[in-house]
């Protein structure tokens, strides 16, 4: 079986004759994930088109589509591009089409709806206006932006670890936020004339603030116009101030002296310096492969999850928390806070079937066994469409209190409970 037939398999809707077939090929879990991961060896085709985006909740978008002429000797990458208020995919694909072919990058450039709740507009009035009534960019992941990933990898094959989310203006308040809770799933982000919360017209927002540190794993190129009246240059100057004090790993920020709010005033166009200093900054990002710890913030289950940990029932109007490590080959260790679960995507590229995994959350010792499932394979799989998130098996620890003493042994029943096969 070839690896793009795996993953059109995982795909279909009757996941019981998925299943079946894959049994009759004598395909596991384990072999499973490995397709999903693996490369089709064949050349794409260059092309320019709209076409119809499906999100999660079932609403439908125009969606501006560029892929460049193929190269060899390189997966093809996707950009996905979001644009301001009162633009369109169609209109602000054209300014990154010359980027994305020479970095070998798909376009994809969705265009916004207007939401169902209305009310949520709210989070848009401070800079737009408190009668800003026009489509918009959500946040919480059941958008296009997210959708538009989702197409990049199942129509295009785009490479998982070469994807890369940037946006102007209302897109870039989306790619600040889409960026801090859903960092695990781009190599880099590119936030131009953006803002990480509106709210802050009026003083700090807290809220939106606790996740900046989320983005201390993701590659950073922040752009701003030193004129922009509209979004000014100070939103950005003072979310990077605080991202270099902590020390942030790869975050570069560009603020063009005679930039205003438009993106064409940003000279970023073709040849120019600022264009030629993006594309040796993007030209290597790529999205780390399972790494060893994991730090990261929610305040919504929505985006409790990060690479092979995730938060879930997160406690109302708070933050939650994880820290989670391997610290030895089959040793995991997690503090946790905010949330009464987390839950553990574990996968063979570290572990053998019958492998026994000691976790610690919060002091809390078990020793859980690692079964592989090829049901939870597919259920992953479909659940993003990005091999790097599949799991073999998914288990689920109570969080205790976090405390000082010394990591208690209670009975497994009571301390983690293995995902039902799906």
């Amino acid at each position: 079986m070839m690896p793009h037939e795996a993953r059109a398999l995982c795909l279909q809707p009757d996941l019981d004759k998925a299943r079946a077939q894959l049994s009759r090929r004598d395909i596991g879990a384990a072999q499973l994930r490995e397709l999903l991961g693996s490369t089709d060896e064949s050349e794409w085709s260059a092309q320019s088109t709209t076409v119809e985006l499906l999100d999660e909740l079932g609403r439908r978008t125009d969606m501006a589509v560029h892929v460049p002429p193929y190269r060899p000797g390189r997966r093809l990458g996707a950009l996905i591009v979001l644009h301001g208020a009162g633009g369109s995919g169609e209109h602000v694909l054209p300014y990154f089409t010359a980027l994305a072919d020479r970095l070998s990058m798909a376009v994809v450039a969705p265009t916004a709806q207007q939401p169902k709740q209305t009310a949520h507009n709210l989070d848009l009035a401070g800079i737009f206006g408190s009668r800003f009534r026009m489509p918009r960019w959500d946040l919480d992941g059941r958008d296009f932006p997210l959708a538009a990933l989702r197409w990049a990898l199942t129509e295009l094959g785009a490479d998982p670890n070469r994807c890369v989310l940037t946006g102007i203006s209302m897109g870039g308040l989306a790619t600040w936020n889409l960026s801090m809770r859903f960092w695990h799933s781009f190599a880099a982000a590119v936030p131009l004339n953006g803002a990480l919360s509106i709210w802050e017209s009026f003083g700090t927002d807290a809220r939106a603030r606790a996740l900046l540190p989320n983005t201390l794993s993701l590659p950073l190129f922040v752009v701003h116009g030193a004129k922009d009246e509209r979004i000014p240059a100070k939103f950005d100057r003072e979310s990077v101030r605080t991202l270099r004090g902590l020390a942030h790993q790869n975050l570069e920020y560009v603020e063009v002296p005679a930039g205003e709010h438009g993106l064409d005033t940003l000279g970023l166009t073709a040849g120019s310096p600022l264009f030629h200093q993006l594309e040796r900054w993007l030209a290597p990002a790529s999205r780390p492969n399972q790494p060893a710890e994991i730090r990261h913030r929610a305040n919504e289950d929505a985006h409790g999850r990060a690479h092979w940990v995730g938060l879930e029932d997160i406690t109302p109007q708070r933050t939650a928390d994880v820290h989670a490590r391997w610290t030895t080959l089959n040793r995991i260790d997690i503090e946790a806070s905010g949330a009464r679960r987390v839950a553990l995507y574990l996968r063979g590229d570290r572990l053998s079937s019958g492998d026994t995994v000691r976790v610690t959350v919060n002091g809390a010792t078990s020793s859980v066994p690692f079964l592989p499932d090829l049901a939870t394979v597919q259920h992953t799989f479909r659940e993003t469409a990005d091999p790097g998130l599949v799991a073999e098996q998914v288990v689920r620890f109570e969080v205790p209190e976090a405390h000082g003493d010394e990591p208690t042994e209670p009975t497994n029943q009571t301390r983690y409970h293995v995902a039902d096969p799906i």
